[in-house]
């Protein structure tokens, strides 16, 4: 926006469908400067990806049948926010709420399919729109037709719309030529598409462009004397330009390790100095070495030709609306129309083609493509306005921060006001801890540089930071001074049984939950994002605490989780082969599904250090540890925007490389029935007991779950009794001999399902696995919506590349947990390997009747069942060989 104009520059546009025009969009709104575009009937639906360059897009898709939709457009750099949805009846609607220096404005895209259905339902929704006290402009086809707007005729919503202007609450304005111009000259062009609004800023009268293609004029205005904020401008560093060589130099240059050690690092005080001291160097070195660089601009520019076609096609156009007789310019406009459509459509296909051309022909091809993938997959989700629990309506991203920073800080106090029998003695212990003298630090314990250095050879590159900034490459080349200070750091730490407050601030990101509500705050989850310094630390001490819990076996070995060489599908072989044993002796099994609600989060802190203590973890670790959970901020962030910092009362920190670790020590203790089995895989827990009578089944779990209760109880955690799921494996069909009783938890009934889902296997009552199979497809077919545009028969991707994403992305999505369901049925399995055909044969463009044999020939792919049986025979080898994982199966 050109802040030297002291006015918004606003369009509305009825597009007629914008999913072809995307090109002829970009070039309208960069040759017109225009700020919002308000657009209706876009013609969208939520499965199609749309977005503008320079531009965020808002929009509300029509789902209830075709056409229609609404969406705004507005300039990346204006800073604003999306309105809640008014649930209107008959009016399609989406608004936001823009911040300028003079006051918020509202900016509403409206549309209203009908002149005269509904009338009643079009005044109250109009009502609506227009009750509110800040200053607000509706811009919309509203289909409304009235003489006092320059209509030949008036129909029922244009007299309804008068008659509530009458009230002297709002104004219409409308240009004086006509905004539809419809196709058959029968009809007479008319003014419907209007800007409504209560005054409280000037306008300039709204004109008409000849420009884009509909049967609809864009209508644009400026909103004077309003200059929108202006969010700071987006810049990135350039890795590929780094200078490696001068970031070392720097660091070594500010880093002093002379006569120093972990000793002389005697205070928590100094050594959070020396940490803030280092990273202000490696963030000084790194923003040196590394130059800054604004986002590229789109990379489709229309070509001379079609720029020249337009204008040309906009000529004609005003010819045919002065004279709708004149058939020969009709023609010429419509061709024209046309011919650009083609054109556009050929020019973005030509640019995709290259880019796709150029990943066959690039070097790191891979990170290229894999970077396209990502893309394709994510959806940008922009949090709406959030409703609280007395029905206000939060706009700003500052009252959204704290709504949802107001959630994740209760959803760490659910368990902490739970009475529990150990509360007395867990505080004395942690007294005890907090009074006892510091050991100096073990031989056994130390750190060494030559361990951390492995720690950052392994570190991911692409992972977030934290609020440092220091990100995982810069730690990879940081010299080797700066790793012994480092290791001096971090010896000091632990020898004071201290954990950095710098290291304990999280910044969260939330995130929306798949298939929620995402107007209320409850529905969304969090990602925190912690010091890269900080984990490589965690990283050191997870080595220590692993070493302790493998050579004292602390962890149960029923434990699957977070565990060396052990999968979710080594769990599922050892539930399924046992329910299969079971059947194969005419037993029937019951398996209950328990839900930890919020398990990590709600870990008792005082609990946890009883248990280590207990667990005889050295005294420098569980200090440390004490010191790692206290005392923790945490900041929710959405954009530059932030909430008030909090401290978790309870709970392990979410990202962090420790909390799986803790999480096992602390449920290591959890009771087995002498009747029952169970099954952990971090916090997704599971017991089963058989017999040949379903009551006695019923009775050993229930004992097995009145245990769970106590110990739950006693170490203040939960169990969701409502999220819980209960199946009963049986070939008998006999209602007799089908269970009577439900098992129950915390006095609520856990029902009996058909089919329920454990580490991602669908778990059907008589282990057919036709259910798993099936929603195995429904994944398999939403991943070739998202790559359709890669792998499709025109897509200039080799070959090599397509199969690539296939055997990438489909094939393992088709063969999770294929040791387990290969028991199943032919006609099932045969399903999955009709899904490859069709992928293969979109890869190979080959017609959907050629020979199977030949397109794997071809593609130089084996077929479902022979990669099933040759991954399967991997996995039964690694059992065998694997003398504890196989004990653990048993």
């Amino acid at each position: 926006m050109d802040n030297s104009n002291n006015h918004l520059k606003i369009c509305h546009w009825n597009a007629n469908s914008i999913s072809n025009k995307k090109l002829e969009i970009i070039h309208f709104l960069n040759s017109n400067k225009i700020d919002i575009l308000a657009v209706a009937e876009t013609f969208l639906k939520p499965d199609i990806k749309f977005t503008i360059p320079g531009y965020i897009l808002h929009r509300k898709d029509r789902t209830d049948g075709c056409q229609g939709g609404v969406g705004i457009l507005v300039r990346r750099e204006i800073k604003h926010t999306i309105l809640h949805d008014l649930k209107l009846a008959t009016i399609e609607a989406i608004g936001i709420s823009v911040t300028t220096k003079q006051g918020n404005i509202i900016i509403t895209a409206a549309y209203h399919p009908g002149g005269n259905r509904d009338l009643k339902k079009f005044k109250s929704d109009m009502e609506k729109l227009t009750n509110r006290n800040q200053s607000y402009f509706i811009c919309g086809d509203l289909n409304a037709r009235h003489r006092m707007w320059n209509c030949k005729t008036a129909n029922g919503a244009g007299k309804a719309l008068f008659e509530l202007s009458q009230r002297g609450t709002f104004a219409i304005y409308h240009p004086q030529t006509p905004t539809h111009f419809p196709t058959c000259s029968k009809f007479s062009p008319s003014t419907i598409d209007l800007i409504i609004t209560n005054g409280h800023h000037e306008i300039s009268s709204p004109i008409t462009i000849a420009e884009l293609s509909s049967d609809h004029e864009p209508v644009t205005f400026n909103i004077n004397h309003s200059t929108a904020t202006e969010k700071p401008s987006t810049k990135f560093f350039d890795y590929n330009q780094a200078n490696w060589k001068q970031f070392r130099e720097h660091i070594n240059r500010e880093v002093n390790v002379q006569n120093m050690n972990h000793y002389t690092l005697d205070t928590t005080q100094q050594i959070d100095r020396k940490i803030k001291a280092l990273t202000t160097t490696i963030q000084c070195a790194h923003n040196k070495s590394i130059p800054l660089i604004t986002p590229g601009q789109y990379n489709i520019k229309l070509p001379e030709n079609i720029k020249t076609m337009i204008k040309i096609k906009n000529m004609y156009r005003r010819i045919w609306q002065r004279n709708r007789r004149n058939k020969q310019a009709k023609l010429f406009y419509t061709s024209l129309e046309k011919t650009i459509s083609e054109e556009t459509n050929t020019l973005r296909n030509e640019n995709w083609d290259k880019t796709l051309s150029n990943i066959n022909s690039k070097h790191n091809s891979n990170k290229t493509l894999w970077k396209i993938v990502k893309n394709l997959k994510k959806q940008k989700q922009i949090i709406p306005p959030l409703k609280t629990n007395g029905n206000e309506v939060l706009m700003s991203a500052e009252e959204k921060c704290e709504a949802i920073s107001s959630h994740f800080k209760h959803s760490h106090k659910i368990t902490t006001n739970l009475k529990s029998a150990m509360e007395k003695t867990v505080k004395e212990s942690a007294q005890s801890l907090k009074n006892s003298s510091q050991e100096s630090l073990p031989p056994t314990l130390l750190i060494k540089p030559i361990e951390i250095t492995n720690i950052i050879k392994k570190l991911k590159t692409k992972k977030s930071t934290g609020l440092d900034n220091i990100n995982n490459k810069s730690i990879k080349n940081l010299p080797n001074k700066a790793i012994i200070l480092i290791t001096h750091i971090f010896n000091a730490c632990l020898n004071l049984g201290y954990f950095p407050n710098a290291w304990k601030h999280a910044k969260i990101v939330p995130i929306p939950k798949p298939g929620k509500d995402h107007s209320l705050p409850q529905n969304y989850r969090p990602i925190s994002l912690l010091s890269c310094l900080g984990k490589v630390f965690e990283k050191t001490i997870a080595n220590r605490i692993n070493e302790h819990t493998s050579n004292n076996c602390i962890i149960q070995p029923t434990q699957f989780g977070f565990q060396k060489s052990l999968s979710t599908t080594h769990q599922l072989h050892r539930l399924t082969s046992n329910i299969r044993s079971n059947l194969k002796n005419k037993k029937s099994t019951g398996l209950v599904l328990l839900d930890s609600e919020k398990a990590f989060d709600t870990i008792w802190h005082n609990g946890l250090i009883y248990k280590l203590s207990k667990l005889k973890f050295p005294q420098n670790i569980v200090k440390l540890i004490d010191s790692f959970l206290k005392n923790r901020q945490n900041q929710v962030f959405i954009g530059n925007s932030s909430s008030n910092i909090y401290t978790p009362d309870a709970g392990v920190p979410q990202g962090s490389v420790l909390s799986p670790l803790l999480f096992n020590i602390y449920i290591s203790d959890i009771p087995t029935q002498k009747n029952c089995k169970q099954y952990l895989y971090a916090d997704d827990m599971a017991i089963s007991s058989s017999s040949t009578i379903s009551n006695a089944i019923t009775k050993n779990l229930n004992n097995s779950l009145k245990k769970y209760e106590k110990y739950c109880k006693k170490w203040k955690m939960q169990i969701n009794a409502e999220k819980s799921e209960a199946i009963f494996f049986t070939r008998r069909t006999s209602q007799s001999r089908q269970p009577n009783r439900c098992t129950k938890i915390n006095n609520t009934d856990i029902p009996w399902k058909e089919s329920v889902k454990y580490l991602g296997l669908h778990l059907d009552k008589k282990l057919s696995y036709k259910t798993h199979i099936y929603k195995t497809i429904q994944k398999c077919e939403t991943h070739l919506k998202i790559l359709y545009s890669l792998i499709n028969r025109r897509s200039k991707l080799n070959r090599k590349n397509k199969l690539l994403l296939y055997t990438s992305i489909i094939r393992p999505t088709i063969t999770y947990a294929s040791a387990i369901w290969t028991s199943s049925a032919k006609s099932h399995k045969l399903k999955l390997q009709r899904i490859q055909n069709k992928f293969l044969k979109i890869i190979l463009n080959l017609p959907p009747w050629h020979s199977t044999d030949k397109v794997h020939n071809l593609a130089e792919v084996e077929k479902v069942p022979k990669h099933i049986l040759k991954i399967n025979k991997k996995y039964w080898s690694d059992c065998v060989r694997n003398l504890e994982l196989k004990k653990r199966l048993l």
